[in-house]
C-alpha cells in the first residue's frame, strides 16, 4: 500500500498543474460585446499565461466588480492567485514534480493564513455560485465545467503547497467526476476531455501490479485512450486548447519524443513570448535527449533576454538559469564559458541556493584547473553560507580532502 500512495499523488498532480489555467470560455455570463472590443478577460488570460499575475489579477477584479456571477472569470481569478505563489517559490517547472523533485520531498511549506483566506475565499464562492446553478439546472454546462476546474485548483494547492496528497487526489477525482458528467451531457464538449484524458493516461500507464491494485481502489484508465483524448484538445479545444498542448509536452517528454515536445513548446513561445517556463522546458528536453549544446543556446537566449531586461524576463530565476547554463557549457567541455555562467550566478542574491549550487560547480572547475586556492575560497564561502544544507556538508567535505591532500604533499 506505500507503494500506490505516490503513484495516486502524481495522478493527482499531473490533473492539476497541467489545469493551473482553466480551460473553455462560455460568454453567457458576461454581456455581449462589440466584436471589436477585446473581452476583458481574455486580456486578463493572456497576462496569465504571459505569467503577469498582477495585470490579470486587476484586470479580473474590474470585471467581477461588475459581473460577479461570471465563473469563468471567478476561476482564473483564484489561478492567478495560486500561480502568483507558485512562481514566488519556482514550483511551475515540471522538472521539480520528477522523481526527486522539490514538490515531492516531504517538507511542508509554511503558506500564510492570508494567502489561504484569499483563494479559498475565491473558490468557495466560484463553487457557490456553480452548485447553484446546478441545483436549478444540472444540465448546465457551464457551472459543470467550472465546478470541475475549481476542484482542479483546489488539487494544485494540495499537492504543491499543502502536501496533503490524499486531499488532493479526492480533489482531483472530484474533478474528474464533474467532467465526465458534462460528457455525458454533451460529447463534444472537446475541453472537458482533457482531465478526463489525464485521470486515463496516468493510470492506463501504472504497472501491472499497481493497476490492480489501484482497480481495487476504484482508479480505472487506458493510456491510449487518454493519450488521444488529450491530442483531440490539442486540435479541437478552446482556450484548454493551450493547456493540453502543455500536457502533452510533459507526456512526449516521458515518453522521449523529444522534438515532438519541443514543437509543441515552440508553439506555445509563440503565442506566449514573455512566458519564460516554456523556453526553460525547451532546455530540458534537448539535456534529456543529450544535446548539450542545444541547450546552452536555448539558456544563453533566456539571460540575453534577461539582460537586455525584456518584458517577461527581468524576473526569470537567474541563479538558476545561470547555474543550468554553466552545467550545459560543462558538458560540452567549454570550461571556461561554464566557469563564467557560475560565476555570473554566484554573484546573485546570496538567498537562492543555486547561488551555492553555482560555487559548488565553479570550484570543481577550479580544482580540475590546478586552482585549489580559488577552489577552497569557493568552498568556504559555501560551508559558511548554508552549514546545514546538503552543499554546505559537500563544501566541508571538499575542504577535508583539501587539507588532507596538501597534509600528504608537505609530508
Amino acid at each position: 500500500m506505500k507503494t500506490r500512495f505516490p503513484i495516486l499523488a502524481v495522478l493527482a498532480l499531473a490533473v492539476a498543474v497541467t489545469l493551473a489555467a482553466p480551460g473553455a470560455c462560455f460568454c453567457s455570463v458576461a454581456p455581449a460585446k462589440p466584436a471589436s472590443d477585446p473581452d476583458p478577460v481574455e486580456v486578463a488570460i493572456n497576462h496569465y499565461r504571459n505569467l503577469e499575475d498582477e495585470a490579470a489579477r486587476q484586470q479580473l477584479e474590474a470585471w467581477l466588480a461588475d459581473h460577479p456571477g461570471d465563473l469563468r472569470a471567478r476561476n482564473y481569478l483564484a489561478s492567478v492567485i495560486l500561480q502568483r505563489e507558485l512562481l514566488r517559490r519556482e514550483l511551475l517547472e515540471s522538472q521539480v514534480y520528477g522523481p526527486h523533485g522539490e514538490a515531492f520531498d516531504g517538507k511542508k511549506v509554511p503558506v500564510s493564513p492570508a494567502f489561504q483566506q484569499e483563494l479559498f475565499g475565491v473558490l468557495d464562492k466560484a463553487e457557490s455560485i456553480a452548485e447553484e446553478r446546478l441545483r436549478k439546472n444540472p444540465r448546465d454546462e457551464e457551472a459543470l465545467y467550472w465546478a470541475g476546474v475549481a476542484h482542479v485548483t483546489r488539487a494544485i494547492y494540495q499537492v504543491t503547497l499543502a502536501k496533503a496528497n490524499m486531499a488532493a487526489i479526492g480533489e482531483a477525482k472530484q474533478a474528474r467526476k464533474y467532467h465526465s458528467q458534462l460528457l455525458s451531457v454533451n460529447p463534444n464538449f472537446v475541453d472537458a476531455m482533457l482531465v478526463v484524458g489525464i485521470y486515463d493516461y496516468m493510470v492506463g500507464s501504472l504497472p501491472w501490479y499497481l493497476k490492480v491494485v489501484a482497480s481495487i481502489v476504484g482508479y480505472h484508465g487506458n493510456r491510449e485512450r487518454g493519450l488521444a483524448s488529450i491530442e483531440r484538445v490539442t486540435r479541437e479545444g478552446h482556450q484548454a486548447r493551450d493547456d493540453a498542448k502543455n500536457f502533452l509536452a510533459i507526456l512526449y517528454f516521458r515518453e522521449k519524443r523529444y522534438p515532438e515536445a519541443r514543437a509543441l513548446l515552440a508553439d506555445l513561445s509563440r503565442s506566449y513570448p514573455r512566458n519564460y517556463v516554456f523556453p526553460q522546458e525547451t532546455a530540458r528536453t534537448y539535456k534529456a535527449h543529450g544535446d548539450w549544446a542545444s541547450a546552452a543556446k536555448v539558456y544563453d537566449e533566456i539571460l540575453a533576454k534577461y539582460a537586455a531586461g525584456q518584458p517577461g524576463f527581468r524576473s526569470i530565476p537567474a541563479a538558476k538559469i545561470y547555474y543550468q547554463a554553466g552545467e550545459s557549457r560543462t558538458h560540452t567541455g567549454e570550461n571556461q564559458v561554464a566557469l563564467e555562467r557560475y560565476d555570473q550566478a554566484a554573484r546573485l542574491s546570496d538567498n537562492d541556493i543555486y547561488v551555492y549550487r553555482a560555487e559548488l560547480a565553479a570550484a570543481g572547475i577550479c580544482l580540475r584547473s590546478q586552482r585549489p586556492d580559488d577552489a577552497r575560497r569557493k568552498y568556504q564561502r559555501v560551508a559558511k553560507a548554508v552549514p546545514d544544507t546538503d552543499e554546505g556538508k559537500v563544501a566541508r567535505q571538499k575542504l577535508k580532502q583539501l587539507e588532507e591532500s596538501q597534509t600528504q604533499r608537505g609530508g
